[in-house]
């Protein structure tokens, strides 16, 4: 309960009381007189000078003496001030109560951010950043990394990083620094704009070496990956793959595969993801091809039919041996090759793109495991049964 509110809870009583006082104060009507008890016949005695018998009693024939009645001007009198009183105890009682300003918003409210903070520590907490040479070496030296390990930057955000320019070695904020230099996609030098490489992959490695600093025995990464125009459903901000020590990698085949048909573009800094530092590299692009060996590009979500011979099909089932991989896939095929003719005949099989993406990486795996070009050749058959590429590779080592 707030003062004010006590204060009027107080005088509220003060008025209580004041009425009740009021009412004591104020005369009460007489309900009626009174008989008059018998007086009985007695002897008259001589008086004293005081009007009284000498025994002490009023003399007879006379009333003992009353206090003089108010009259009716007095009782109003009384009245009126009584109701004054409680009139201005009621007045002062609405003044204490009433809020200065029936508009206005509690404290509490006024002082709320209309709008949450953003995530990681305000700018008015956070210390002076280190330079990006002495943030590395900070992070050199800790094994495990925690969220409050910013160097005084603010937490990284992606939206805001992706308009930060690359970082120019002659840049006093960065000297002393480990920049990143000598990039490559998947093997092929950086390059950006229409001479950029067209890829035969889905899943290819991203790396960077950075330049020797001294005292400086590793540096801790950040890969940004988007599309050439504009923002993709491919789009990555991760810590880069541990290497050398003065060296970073993205092996995409650990995080996602890309979409055939899209362009592409990436970038590094030595720094990790949650601390929002600069020292970017320049970006590099590529392209990602409608067919690559490493991928069937099938739609997710989606059946798809594939048709070989029933020979073929047995085959294929006698490539798994005992393992007991693709177990679903595996017995939809056995029951469609029972039921042909012949080993000729053709048989359509009907799986959905997750089964078929297994199908295919077995016989590819257990082809370069083997060195088997028997094998090679049958997932070639799947792939192609199913539009997709030949030869296929599914990112296995072909010989």
């Amino acid at each position: 309960m707030t003062s004010s509110r006590r204060t009027g809870w107080m005088v509220l009583a003060a008025a209580v009381a004041g009425i009740l006082l009021g009412r004591r104060l104020a005369p009460r009507r007489p309900r009626g007189p009174a008989p008059a008890p018998a007086v009985p016949a007695v002897t008259p005695a001589p008086l004293s000078a005081a009007g009284t018998s000498p025994t002490g009693t009023p003399a007879a024939g006379l009333s003992p003496a009353r206090p003089r009645a108010e009259g009716p001007s007095g009782k109003l009198v009384r009245m009126a001030v009584g109701g004054g009183i409680v009139v201005l105890l009621c007045i002062l009682t609405v003044i204490v109560t009433k809020p200065a300003n029936r508009d206005s918003a509690p404290r509490s409210a006024v002082a709320a951010s209309p709008h949450p903070p953003a995530s990681g520590p305000s700018a008015g907490s956070l210390p002076t950043p280190l330079s990006l040479a002495d943030c590395q070496a900070v992070i050199a030296e800790q094994l495990n990394l925690t969220d409050s390990m910013i160097c005084g930057y603010e937490t990284a955000g992606l939206d805001r990083l992706y308009d930060e320019p690359s970082a120019d070695p002659n840049d006093p904020r960065y000297a002393g620094a480990a920049l990143p230099t000598g990039m490559s996609t998947d093997g092929r030098v950086c390059v950006a704009g229409s001479e950029r490489p067209v890829l035969d992959t889905v899943r290819p490695t991203l790396s960077a070496s950075f330049t020797a600093t001294s005292g400086l025995h590793r540096v801790e990464s950040t890969f940004q990956l988007t599309g050439v125009y504009g923002r993709t459903a491919d789009d990555l901000q991760v810590a880069g793959d541990y290497g050398a020590p003065l060296q970073a990698t993205l092996e995409l085949f650990r995080h996602k595969a890309l979409k055939h048909g899209e362009s592409y573009r990436w970038r590094v800094r030595g720094t990790p993801p949650m601390i929002g530092a600069a020292g970017w590299s320049p970006w590099c692009e590529f392209t990602i091809p409608e067919k690559t060996p490493d991928d069937l590009g099938l739609g997710e979500n989606r059946d798809y039919q594939a048709t070989l011979t029933a020979a073929e099909w047995r085959q294929v089932l006698a490539a798994y041996g005992s393992t007991e991989d693709d177990t679903a896939a595996r017995a939809t095929i056995d029951t469609a090759a029972k039921a042909a003719k012949t080993p000729a005949t053709p048989v359509p099989i009907t799986l959905n793109a997750r089964d078929w993406d297994g199908v295919v990486n077995f016989l590819c795996w257990k082809a370069s495991e083997d060195n088997d070009q028997a094998m090679w050749k049958l997932a070639d058959l799947v792939s192609a049964a199913l539009g997709g590429p030949d030869p296929v590779t599914m990112g296995h080592p072909r010989s």
